[in-house]
């Protein structure tokens, strides 16, 4: 029997975290099991525990796979803070709408992953991007203030909060149900560049005086 290599591994190691996406997407974490997800990739059970001791273990390295490939792109020097702030929205927007990793683990965790112990260390990945994201949007709000892009009034947190809502409300009414059927990018684009215009001049997020 030939032995295996280090890129036979790892391609087995890729087809199981591949399987591992579509599996627990249909069936939920709770409910799909080590056996589907061998099934799924074609191979034994034996070596799907051969890379991973467990479910949650699987389910960890699928979602740090996916969640490495959702990272801002190296912003250019000469892009005005809110411009890049525009494009890391639209970006993201892009990215999760096109069907891979990012959209099946991102759909995962925020629609197949109960808030209970066993699904604790998934949680806390999907928080932990949020985190990251949050600081670098509110890093570029900040600079927009200061070149006088945004008011010097705007309230940064509700301001960042608006922007997550904006995202999370047109990716999951155009992707997560099924209110529109044919050119859903193009439709969130829209949507989500006429919610960045009044994101801009929205009286509701300056600070309260007093």
């Amino acid at each position: 029997m030939a032995r295996k290599t280090k890129e036979d591994s790892l391609r087995t190691r890729s087809s199981i975290l591949d399987a591992a996406e579509r599996v627990i997407l249909e069936r939920g974490i709770s409910y799909a099991t080590m056996a589907d997800i061998a099934d799924a990739a074609g191979v034994s059970r034996g070596a799907v525990y051969g890379h991973f001791e467990n479910k949650i273990e699987l389910a960890i390295a699928m979602c740090e796979r996916a969640i490495a490939l959702a990272v801002v792109p190296e912003r250019d020097p000469a892009v005005p803070a809110l411009e890049a702030l525009y494009q890391e929205g639209m970006y993201f927007l892009k990215l999760c709408s096109e069907p891979g990793s990012v959209q099946r683990v991102l759909e995962i965790l925020y629609v197949q992953c109960d808030s209970n112990e066993d699904n604790q260390p998934l949680l806390e990945i999907r928080d932990q991007w949020e985190r990251q994201y949050s600081l670098g949007t509110e890093q570029l709000i900040r600079e927009a203030i200061v070149t006088g892009d945004l008011p010097a009034d705007i309230d940064i947190d509700l301001a960042n909060l608006y922007l997550f809502s904006l995202f999370d409300g047109i990716y999951s009414t155009l992707f997560w149900t099924s209110r529109v059927k044919e050119n859903k990018w193009e439709i969130a684009e829209a949507l989500y560049r006429a919610g960045f215009s009044a994101f801009k001049n929205a009286p509701e997020l300056r600070e309260k005086a007093g």
